[in-house]
């Protein structure tokens, strides 16, 4: 048997090893079964998470899926992406088009006289400066008369029409240019001036008065495309409209050649939404199964194997994915019939081609069969919702879960403060029997010494 090392005054016993070993038989049990116990609550807890994250991302898709408008997309192609492009909605019917970029929308452009520099003194007074019914008046002083001085009191006036100003110092000298930010004919700068010392009048431009003191580099133009012969004209180069649910980029003119336009339906978009439904019940499923299966190697269960609630929500989702679709708006009524079949596992599988003939033989009514009153992700997205609302089953024992934990936290704390108490008493104990024994011990030494000094008492050899 080991020895112990002393530590007492009086007893030489380890008085503190003692006391912790003790201490330790007495709490090691109870905080075994509180660890054991909060463990498991705190993997059911999280499993449950992993469950509400399945289900929300399923509902997600779900939601995606609840319009038969989802199912209706549209994909337009252009024969010339330098001259257009083209996007489709769900409005726009399939067809083809010739389309002739006649001409782009381009935004009014004036150019000033030559000027000595950038920093040549011009005048002072009031620039008005429209852009179509816009004006703002802008003041000229003697602190910013120069060239650069109008540009950047232009540029920065708090209620500026919609115009850039800028200078470009070429070899003949520097000009102030003005352009309107906006195309098209409904964008036409003028520029008038009154007062200060008349200089401001060698930047004015009225036409309509005969005032052309500055240059028009660049007309006001509205956007024409003829679509199948037929012109539209536009204020930008965005033509919206013209033909339903679609949108042309107008990016080049085609001088007098025609484009096609091509507006078909969309089976890729379609698809995808069935492609990410089919993907996002599987990774459900696939939570489900790894929350609650039992691995017999391995003598390991999941955290929920057994849950009634987990249970539940698998055999409501499973009976919703058989029912029927019995809507007479639905040209199919299960998910077999458009190419998602149920594999061995519980999961889903998508036969391609039998998706893709669904898709050709009913491209208008194929989302129906989601989109319905009773189609499927109609009523799945309505179940999933209902299992992650608050105040639902799954928020409910989450959080009985979470009472569980701070339960247990609260014994944890409850035992360290009965074992600190039993530390202390231990100790004080210990402490007191140690003091004993010292008083004993220096007795018997004194005794021993009142016995040794008697005269007749044999004492042994040294």
């Amino acid at each position: 048997m080991a020895s112990i090392v002393s530590s007492g005054i009086g007893s030489g016993l380890d008085i503190a090893g003692i006391v912790q070993s003790l201490v330790a038989a007495e709490g090691t049990p109870v905080e075994t079964r509180i660890s054991q116990k909060e463990a498991r609550a705190q993997a059911r807890l999280s499993a449950f998470g992993s469950l509400k994250s399945a289900l929300a991302d399923f509902r997600d898709k779900l939601n995606a899926m609840k319009t038969a408008d989802a199912f209706l997309a549209r994909k337009a192609t252009s024969g010339d992406a330098e001259a257009f492009t083209v996007t489709a909605s769900g409005k726009a019917l399939p067809a083809r088009y010739d389309v002739e970029v006649v001409q782009l929308a381009s935004s009014h452009k004036l150019t000033s006289g030559a000027f000595t520099g950038s920093d040549a003194v011009v005048g002072t007074g009031t620039l008005l400066v429209s852009v179509g019914p816009a004006t703002a008046a802008i003041e000229i002083t003697e602190d910013n008369n120069t060239l650069t001085g109008i540009r950047d009191a232009i540029n920065s006036a708090s209620d500026n029409p919609g115009v850039s100003a800028t200078i470009v110092n070429a070899d003949s000298g520097s000009y102030l240019i003005l352009t309107a930010d906006a195309p098209g004919t409904q964008n036409v700068l003028t520029v008038t001036q009154s007062g200060g010392d008349g200089g401001l009048a060698a930047l004015a431009y009225d036409p309509l008065n005969g005032v052309t003191q500055l240059t028009e580099s660049r007309p006001a133009q509205d956007a024409l495309v003829r679509i199948d012969g037929l012109d539209v004209v536009g204020g930008t180069n965005s033509i919206e409209g013209a033909i339903e649910g679609v949108t042309l980029e107008l990016l080049a003119a085609t001088e007098g050649e025609t484009v096609s336009l091509k507006v078909e339906n969309d089976h890729d978009a379609a698809r995808k939404l069935v492609s990410n439904f089919v993907d996002s019940y599987n990774a459900l499923i696939n939570t489900l199964d790894s929350l609650t299966d039992y691995n017999a190697e391995e003598s390991s269960a999941g955290p929920l194997l057994g849950d009634a609630t987990v249970r539940g929500i698998r055999d409501q989702i499973r009976r919703e994915m058989s029912n029927a679709v019995k809507s007479a708006d639905s040209p199919f009524e299960n998910l077999r019939e458009i190419g998602v079949e149920t594999q061995l596992d519980g999961t889903l599988v998508i036969n391609e081609s039998e998706l893709s003939d669904a898709l050709g033989a009913e491209f208008a009514g194929f989302g129906k069969m989601f989109s319905e009153s009773d189609g499927f992700a109609v009523r799945l997205h309505t179940l999933t919702d209902g299992f992650l609302r608050s105040g639902g089953i799954l928020e409910t024992r989450s959080e009985g879960l979470q009472s569980q934990i701070d339960d247990l936290g609260e014994q944890r704390d409850s035992l360290n403060e009965r074992l600190a108490a039993l530390e202390t008493r231990l100790l004080r104990q210990f402490n007191a029997l140690d003091s004993l024994l010292a008083q004993l011990s220096s007795t018997s030494n004194f005794l021993n010494q009142q016995l040794n000094s008697l005269p007749g008492v044999d004492r042994p050899a040294t």
